[in-house]
Parts: structure tokens; sequence; C-alpha cells
């Protein structure tokens, strides 16, 4: 009698569903849905379009620094103190204030007042790190020189964002000074506008020399992944689709679900942005925009920057943006590393093996199902129990050396003022001079001939027993980077001795403190010296709680006696045994050996 009263309730429903239908018949629904993915002739209709019928997934993303990372500037999205706040560097003054009608503005002055100029804030880059501020010049966006750190909310010159010195001492003109003040301050319509937007188009008008550049929206939406979806918006209007689409889950061939697609169109979504790209016709790109689909083939458009990349037929424009073997140095290249990675090209990982993009915490949106080591352990089932891993490792159990991503993703990649893990996967290898490796970023007080030679005995393979016999002056790795490397080492070993490595306490706390001080001291890269402040701050609240430091800016002036009096006010508290600074001698003998080439660069 159940039974029979199920069937009799189900007829009611797929008769409405049936004229709930209209035209459609079994036949038409099957062949549209059977169909391969196609957004041609779709247009873009905005993330409220998507929010009716899919409020779940409308609210995570929402949650997410993807929705916010380009917006109107107002009171909901600008996060920086515009309450009269004064920031000094380069002796030009800023004031950021609020002005009558409420709108935003940053007011510049130089030569004791004898020249101002300001700049109205009209849209804002970013939410969760620190955040950039766009003004409007005619037809033309343009970053301005100053953004707020949201982190640790104070406001900082886009030169300590980027690698880029001090300027050179002595007293330059305001000309030369005004250059350096505003070396960052980019054009947005042909620059960042294609990462942090939808359907991104310059709209650039060469015979009229100016732009009219258009988004479908503003910030990382719904469509920036899925494609344009008036179409799949239009057809499932129709609820006998969506019950179809409901029951079979099966994909709807009119919009891109990264999640469906095959692991190479499922990464180039992600890769589109997050993988600095180049095309051959970029000037086509300037008029019309990145005409790249998600579910398309990426590299029908572009093709991802890589080391040996010419620009315009000159070589060697992008090597600093890259470890000598091929390895991004730089964040915005992770797409470059998952290729690399033979977790990706022998096998099964996307961008989404990790990472949810409707799910888990927004710093990140790691798989919230996959804690710790669990990420690379869904596919190395045989290392999940303890005591594999621990064999695995060559280290105890739940000690730094024990985690998969500190081993196979060390952070050796500047961006956002601070280190980043790799996503090239691979085994560390001391042996390798092209870049830092895992061991000695871990143990600060080693050598890379000493990790070369543990690594040869816990693991031995070709190409690292050879290495471990080699002679070594004995130098840690991590002082070598950091008195010798060039800014981008720098900052990799700055962040590194800030770590929890197998030395970061008791005595071996000295060398990391007398290191991240010297570095304050001397370094002439703001960022580097921000990252060495931030490591200091980091060991003294972990070992010396009651004394340790609040976070100072180090780049509001370009006045050394400054920071010299923040830094010794900061370890004041400590006994004299607390900081073994470097060896004066050892000191100046690595320094000698650096590149004497001044970079700029960042991401």
């Amino acid at each position: 009698m159940h039974r029979r009263r199920s069937l009799l309730l189900a007829a009611p429903i797929a008769l409405t569903l049936c004229i709930a239908g209209g035209a459609w018949s079994t036949r038409e629904l099957q062949a549209d849905l059977g169909r391969p993915l196609s957004v041609a002739g779709s247009h873009y209709v905005r993330s409220e379009s998507c929010r009716h019928c899919h409020a779940e997934q409308y609210e995570s993303w929402h949650r997410t620094f993807h929705r916010r990372m380009t917006q109107v500037a107002g009171e909901a999205s600008v996060l920086g103190d515009f309450e009269g706040a004064r920031f000094v560097y380069m002796a030009i003054e800023a004031t950021m204030r609020r002005d009558a009608q409420g709108g935003y503005r940053m007011e510049f002055s130089a030569d004791g007042g004898a020249e101002r100029w300001w700049a109205p804030v009209d849209r804002t880059v970013g939410s969760r790190r620190y955040q950039q501020y766009l003004t409007r010049v005619g037809d033309t966006f343009y970053r301005l020189p100053l953004a707020w750190n949201v982190e640790e909310g104070r406001w900082m010159h886009m030169n300590g964002a980027f690698l880029t010195p001090d300027p050179e001492p002595g007293a330059p003109g305001l000309a030369i000074a005004r250059a350096d003040y505003d070396r960052h301050v980019t054009r947005w319509n042909d620059n960042c506008i294609f990462c942090h937007n939808v359907a991104p188009n310059p709209g650039f008008d060469p015979i009229a020399e100016r732009f009219e550049s258009a988004t479908a929206e503003l910030g990382i939406a719904c469509e920036a992944c899925h494609g344009p979806a008036s179409e799949h918006v239009a057809l499932n209007h129709n609820p006998l689709r969506r019950f179809s689409l409901h029951l079979g889950h099966g994909p709807d061939p009119s919009i891109a679900n990264p999640a469906r697609l095959d692991k190479a169109r499922s990464a180039e979504v992600c890769g589109r942005c997050h993988g600095q790209r180049i095309t051959a016709d970029i000037d086509r790109v300037h008029r019309e925009g990145d005409l790249f689909v998600p579910g398309q083939q990426l590299s029908r458009f572009s093709r991802p920057l890589a080391r040996h990349t010419t620009l315009n037929g000159e070589p060697g424009i992008f090597e600093p943006r890259f470890w000598g073997d091929g390895t991004a140095r730089l964040t915005a290249y992770e797409y470059q590393g998952l290729l690399q990675s033979r977790c990706h090209s022998d096998g099964p990982m996307q961008c989404q093996s990790c990472h949810a993009m409707h799910d888990g915490d927004p710093r990140g949106q790691l798989r919230p199902e996959l804690p710790d080591d669990a990420l690379c352990t869904q596919c190395h089932t045989e290392l999940a129990e303890s005591a594999a891993a621990v064999e695995h490792g060559g280290h105890a159990q739940n000690s730094e050396g024990n985690r998969c991503l500190g081993c196979h993703m060390p952070k050796i990649v500047y961006g956002l003022v601070g280190a980043h893990r790799s996503h090239r996967v691979d085994a560390p290898n001391p042996s390798d001079p092209e870049r830092p490796d895992a061991c000695t970023l871990c143990h600060a007080d080693r050598s890379r001939g000493w990790a070369a030679a543990a690594t040869a005995r816990m693991w031995p393979r070709p190409g690292i027993a050879a290495a471990a016999t080699e002679a070594d002056d004995n130098t840690p790795e991590l002082t070598r980077l950091l008195l010798a490397g060039d800014p981008i080492e720098r900052s990799i070993a700055a962040a590194a001795l800030g770590g929890r490595g197998a030395d970061s306490t008791g005595a071996a706390l000295a060398p990391r403190l007398g290191l991240l001080a010297d570095t304050i001291e001397n370094d002439d890269y703001p960022a580097v010296r921000t990252i060495a402040w931030r490591s200091l701050q980091g060991l003294l609240s972990r070992h010396r709680p009651k004394i340790a430091p609040k976070l100072t800016d180090l780049t509001a002036t370009d006045a050394r006696p400054q920071r010299l009096r923040a830094l010794q006010a900061a370890l004041a508290p400590l006994p004299p045994t607390a900081i073994e600074r470097p060896d004066p001698e050892q000191s100046a003998r690595l320094r000698a050996l650096r590149d004497p080439t001044r970079i700029h660069i960042g991401e």
C-alpha cells in the first residue's frame, strides 16, 4: 500500500515537470545534456544571477578574498586609516584623509610644503595582506604609491612591498626623489586588470591612444572560474532540465565546472591568474581583452612564463624570477610549479586536489577534510600511518622535519613581503646549488654540505652521494644566503630564521637573533628588513613573550638611526649572551660575494 501511494504521488510530479518543461522532449533534453561543454555565444551575467539557484556556493564565495580583490572605494571596502594618518618616506610626507563628501584621498607634500599634490581614491585592490589603492585620471586608473598593511595595521610604501632597494646615499633632487617614490605607480588598465576581475578588457584604442577599459564584474567572481553564464541561466529556467541534472549528477554543458574538468583544463582555470603568462599578440589583448574562457585550452591564448622566455627577442628578461633550475622564485607562478611536479605530470594532482574554492579557511582555501599531511597521503596512502611516515621522513613523529609540505614544498618563494611555499612538488636535494634546500631552511646552523651528506645517508639515491663528499667550509647555509645572497635569497633566509626549526630554541637561538639583528641594521632592502623584524618578533614572542617587541615599520623613513633605535629598544631587555652576532670577518667576506646588481622585483 505504501509503494502504491508513492507511485500515485510521483505521477502528478512527473506530469507537472513535463508541463513545466514546455516543448522539450526527452530526446531533446538528452541531446542538450549530452553535448560537449560549450559557452560559445553566452555572455556574462554577474554573480547575483547565480545566487538564486546556488545560494550556498554564493555565500561561501562571498567570504573569500577573491570576491574582494577589486572594489569601488567606500565604507565597506576601504580598510586603511584615512583619519589623518601621516607617512613619511624619502622626505615626502603623505597624509590620508576623508574629504567633505566622505570620499578618500592621499595628500602629498615635499620640499617643506613648497610642493603639494593629492589624489582621490577610487578603487581598492586586495584585502588580506595589504590593500592597494587606485586613482583615476581621465580614462586611466593608476596604483598609488602607498598601501595599507592589513595584517599589521600600518601604512607602507610600495617600495617596501616589492623588492626595491633604499635610495642611493646622498640628497637627490626632488625630481629624482619623485621618480623613485613613484616607481610602483603602475597603470591598472593594461596590468592589474587581468588577474583581479572577470572578463578583463583594457579596451585600448591605439589611434586615439586612450582606454575604454571594461570588466564583466570587479573582483574574482563566479564567472571568472565558470565562464559566461547567460545560456546556463536561460536553459535552467526549465525545471525538467534542472531535475534531470540533479538526478543524474552529470555535468551541465552550458557552464564550466572546474571540479568536473580533466586535470589539465581544471588547472588552467587557476593557472590563468596563478601563473604569469605571455602572449604572441599583446596588441590584440590590449584591444579586445583576455579571450580565454574556462574549459578551453589555455595555450591557445598564452603560455606560462619560464626562465628562458624572451621578450621581443631579448633573452634574460625573466631570469631573476626563477631559480637556476627553472623553479619559480616569486608568487603568482604556482601554475608553473604544478606543471613541473611529477604528482601532476605522472599522477592525478591538480589545484583542487588541495584547494577548495567553496570551503575551508579563506586564507589558503585548503580542503578542510584533509588537514596537514592528509593533503599528500590522500594519494600516498602507504604513508598515512605514523610509523610509515617516520620511516619515510627520517624525523621524529610530529616534528617539523616529519611534515610533508616542509620537505616537498619548502618556502623558497618571495611575495607579499614574505616567504611562501613552492608549488613545485619534489624531493629535497641539498646537492643542487640552483635553489635553497628544504633541509637547511630548518637546520639553520648547518651547511649545505652537511645536509647533502645527511640526505645521502638517509635516502641514498643517484646525484646525492657524490655531492656529500665535496669540500665544504661549514658555513651555515642560511648565513650564506642572508649575507651573500641576492634580495630574494635574503628574504627567504630571513623568514626561515624565524621558523620553528630544529635549532630555534635554547643556546641555538642566539645566532638566529644575531643574524636577524644584523639584517635589520644593515640590509638595504626594506622588504628584507621587514621580514627579518617579523622573524625577530616571532622568536621573541615564542621564547621570551614578556619582552617581545611590537612590529616597527622599517620603510616609513630612510633614516637609519630610527630603525637602530627601535632595534636597540627591542633587544635591550635581553642579556648580552642572548644574542650572538655574526663574525665580522665572515660577514665582510660573504657580503663581498654579493652580486652588485640591484634588482627591483616582486609580486
